[in-house]
């Protein structure tokens, strides 16, 4: 089924790799890849220009039962931090707390995907999606939530969507299928390693998962409740130290991702802040690693992946000769979903 297919043709099923991290989610289609931060929070009037920012930040403004939301880089560029609400790994009741939260980014995922909808006709779905290794026990109740139908009203569609199916495997496995299947659904005859690592470095946990030909093992799998926020927190504490004022969210990741901070107008460096602060979340990685495959000999490959990956890539191959960094390694689990829901569907 072609994308165009997909989108013009409301009786055809859309299936999308939904990954739901806690930093950003990332939501891909064949023909489409869909990416904004995972934070929320209620409506604000916006008393000027207000559709401008409907131009500049589409299908971000989500109405449901609970009321009114600013979601994603809208919500960071215009509620205060202490109004926004973001994933942070497991909460008391993932049932009532996490989940619709995750329901709630969902929705403004896949209204992004089907912009434009405007009728009351159901969409069909299917999605793919991940928990953290250790978050797994979850994935029932994530899938409750899920599935059935949801309507969907943003400032960009209205419409209901009919998820008929939910998938939920650990999260780095959208990695592993990322590599060892196309994106037709077929096994891909160009991966021929048996024991096959993944190392995803997200925004809160650390995650591994060993597969051995096509067996999850699970007593070498597994999270660490670490993360790029190890790094960011340090950042915006060095920041408040020396500038005595708490910079926004969007400015601490961007230091971390440029070294360099631009106090009135003037650039500063922070390369060493930065690589002090990044210290933790590599120890932290290697440790997990090292936990789980020990010296890693017995591991054909490791395949590293997430929005953190970068950052502990040379640190994690001086160690581990073995590892990959994969291609576009933040999508890397949305595209691997979408290729395990193909398989499936072929199956």
């Amino acid at each position: 089924m072609s994308g165009k297919q997909q989108k013009t043709s409301i009786e055809s099923v859309i299936t999308v790799g939904l990954d739901i991290g806690y930093g950003v989610v990332k939501a891909v289609t064949e023909d489409q890849v869909v990416t904004f931060p995972s934070v929320c929070g209620h409506a604000r009037e916006i008393k000027f220009r207000a559709e401008e920012l409907a131009t500049r930040y589409p299908g971000e403004q989500l109405s449901d039962e609970e009321g009114h939301w600013f979601v994603g880089d809208l919500a960071l560029s215009q509620l205060p931090p202490g109004e926004s609400l973001r994933l942070r790994g497991r909460t008391a009741n993932e049932m009532t707390i996490g989940n619709i939260f995750r329901l709630r980014l969902a929705k403004v995922a896949i209204g992004k995907l089907l912009a434009g909808v405007q009728h009351g006709d159901a969409i069909h779905v299917r999605i793919a999606t991940g928990l953290p290794v250790d978050h797994m026990r979850d994935a029932a109740e994530l899938k409750a939530v899920l599935f059935g139908q949801h309507f969907i009203q943003t400032d960009a569609v209205e419409m209901v969507a009919n998820i008929g199916e939910v998938m939920v495997m650990p999260q780095p496995y959208g990695t592993l299928y990322a590599q060892t299947l196309t994106p037709e659904g077929d096994i891909n005859p160009g991966h021929t390693y048996t024991r096959t690592g993944v190392c995803d470095v997200g925004t809160y946990t650390v995650d591994l998962a060993l597969d051995d030909d096509g067996m999850y093992i699970d007593v070498e799998s597994g999270s660490a409740e670490s993360g790029v926020h190890t790094a960011l927190e340090r950042i915006d504490a060095a920041l408040e130290r020396d500038y005595s004022q708490k910079m926004p969210y969007k400015t601490v990741e961007e230091v971390l991702q440029t070294s360099c901070f631009r106090a009135s107008g003037e650039i500063v460096d922070y390369g060493a802040v930065v690589r002090e602060a990044l210290e933790p979340l590599r120890s932290a990685t290697l440790s997990l690693i090292g936990e789980k495959w020990k010296a890693g000999k017995t591991v054909d490959v490791i395949y590293l992946s997430g929005g953190g990956a970068n950052f502990v890539h040379e640190t994690v191959s001086e160690a581990y000769k073995q590892t990959r960094l994969v291609r576009q390694p933040q999508l890397a689990n949305a595209r691997g979903y979408l290729n395990y829901a193909h398989f499936k569907a072929r199956s």
